[in-house]
């Protein structure tokens, strides 16, 4: 066996070892909470979008039904293919946080509880 397959072979065996005796340490996810909110689409500073939402069931409800992937701090939504926005919780029942259109921020997103 050669020095570097040995070297990636123990390594393995230690990871998974600790793992064993420690148990495995899962990444912890906080959901965006059910409820009705204004949603506000901003780019550049400028309202682009604003209009009543709702969560539901793990999914955003806005034009159409949008599933919430779980995140430590609130989650994210795949509005189509390239575009996702990020929702991290603003510690009183709203969130926000930036929009991605292929990858490069484009603006941002709000969810005010109404």
């Amino acid at each position: 066996m050669s020095r570097p397959v040995l070297i990636r072979t123990s390594a393995i065996g230690v990871a998974v070892g600790a793992a064993t005796i420690f148990g495995a340490v899962g990444q912890a996810s906080a959901d965006v909470e059910p409820g009705t909110y204004t949603s506000t689409t901003l780019s550049a500073g400028i309202v682009l979008l604003q209009r009543d939402a709702r969560v539901e069931g793990g999914e955003l409800v806005l034009i159409g039904r949008y599933p919430i992937h779980p995140t430590p701090d609130g989650g994210y939504v795949d509005l189509f293919p390239g575009h996702r926005v990020v929702l991290i919780s603003d510690g009183r029942g709203g969130y926000s946080g930036p929009a991605y259109l292929g990858g490069v921020e484009i603006g941002s997103i709000t969810l005010t509880p109404r």
